[in-house]
């Protein structure tokens, strides 16, 4: 767990901090939530999905899913994908009905592979695509789950590497080319840019206009928020030079996103409304003890600092609103995982209040961890917890920034 001991801010503080954000309605998906920055190189974890950017490397292997599975025509090289000819078979030797000859297409079995949708151009992979089964379709978008999830640990991951590398080093994906993708092959190429397997979900239907502005970086790559980029229109230096930042569900330290909503684990500025983990904000150093000048004399005092802005934030009264608007639809685990959070944020409090609160979360935790699950339950604490919040002297600011944004956080 990260300290900030090194954390010392001396500034006249705003009062107050708002409440996390509510959902806007999250489906109901089991996807891969936690992305990096797209400016960051790093290695994938195929639970925690990779960079936006990573280049990758090769696979020492080729993949079993490569083999090409279409006809080559006659005199085209099958080294970059080959050529196909689409069958269309005359109905009764093209027989006339009402002056037009009566044909039916039929549509083929065979497949395209991942490699050839991440490296191919976007037409002819189109094509291919407009006459294979839906069945087939599945199977390759089911296939790069498969990698995406890691069932097959290191291979996958050096799979997914090499796709999201072929597809980041191309040129040609323009708005006027990714407009003309089948609709899966962009969902395919949109899902290796970005790690995310949300967007091969059978029940996700994006418009193809929405899934073009995902891959371009101009709209969230979160489903939860789908929010046009930059969101708000925000021109702060972190939302204009971060491809794919979205200062409405996106940690300002990590650049990931996650479907957590009424929790301690987010904190929000109370000056430019932008968002931080609060594991992230202990770690680098955000939280930490500074001072607090009320009537000329300062007074030590937890403080939040947002790397967006750089101004500081006081955590007493935040942790007061949250519980106060949140804790009624906590269930046993939720409390305990919040008062956990809570005691991580004070746990090197200075001053007697934050000492207080550190003690007292500290010692319902051990209760909830020992005692029986109808005495321990969340409406037998809240009332008491609550009444010592309210007992600590803090109060909420009542200013705008302490009412729930119309955001999902």
């Amino acid at each position: 767990m990260g300290t900030s001991s090194g954390a010392n801010f001396h500034q006249q503080l705003p009062q107050g901090m708002p409440p996390p954000r509510h959902n806007r309605g999250t489906p109901n998906l089991q996807t891969s939530l936690s992305l990096a920055s797209s400016d960051q190189v790093g290695t994938p974890d195929i639970q925690e999905r990779a960079s936006n950017s990573d280049p990758g490397h090769d696979s020492a292997t080729e993949s079993a899913s490569s083999r090409e599975t279409w006809p080559v025509e006659p005199n085209k090289s099958s080294g970059g994908g080959a050529a196909t000819t689409i069958r269309i078979v005359d109905k009764d030797k093209e027989v006339a009905t009402k002056g037009v000859a009566e044909r039916q297409v039929i549509r083929s079995t065979g497949r395209v592979t991942l490699r050839e949708v991440a490296r191919e151009r976007v037409d002819l992979v189109a094509e291919k695509m407009k006459v294979m089964l839906d069945e087939v379709l599945d199977e390759i978008k089911s296939e790069l789950r498969s990698i995406l999830e890691g069932t097959e640990g290191s291979h996958h991951v050096e799979e997914f590497l090499y796709l999201q590398k072929l597809v980041q080093n191309r040129v040609d994906l323009t708005p006027t080319t990714l407009l003309m993708a089948h609709h899966v092959q962009l969902e395919i190429l949109v899902a290796i840019k970005t790690g995310i397997q949300a967007f091969l979900h059978p029940s996700l239907n994006l418009p193809l206009s929405h899934l073009a502005e995902v891959y371009l970086y101009k709209r969230c790559r979160n489903i939860a928020c789908k929010s046009a980029l930059p969101a708000e229109e925000c021109r702060c230096n972190i939302c204009s030079n971060r491809n794919g930042f979205c200062n409405l569900c996106m940690c300002v330290i990590c650049n990931k996103f996650d479907f957590e909503v009424n929790t301690c684990r987010w904190i929000g500025c109370d000056v430019c409304s932008h968002w931080t983990h609060t594991d992230c904000a202990i770690r680098d150093e955000q939280i930490g003890s500074g001072q607090k000048i009320n009537n000329g004399i300062a007074h030590p005092e937890m403080l939040f600092r947002c790397q967006a802005c750089q101004r500081t934030s006081e955590l007493l009264g935040w942790v007061r609103d949250v519980f106060q608007q949140c804790a009624p639809g906590w269930d046993r685990d939720a409390l305990l995982r919040e008062l956990e959070y809570v005691c991580k944020i004070f746990r090197l409090s200075e001053d007697s209040k934050g000492r207080n609160l550190f003690r007292r979360c500290d010692d319902l935790i051990e209760r909830l961890r020992s005692g029986t699950a109808q005495s321990m339950s969340p409406r037998a604490l809240l009332p008491a917890l609550q009444a010592f919040l309210v007992g600590l002297g803090i109060f909420c600011c009542n200013s705008v920034h302490c009412k729930p944004p119309s955001t999902h956080r």
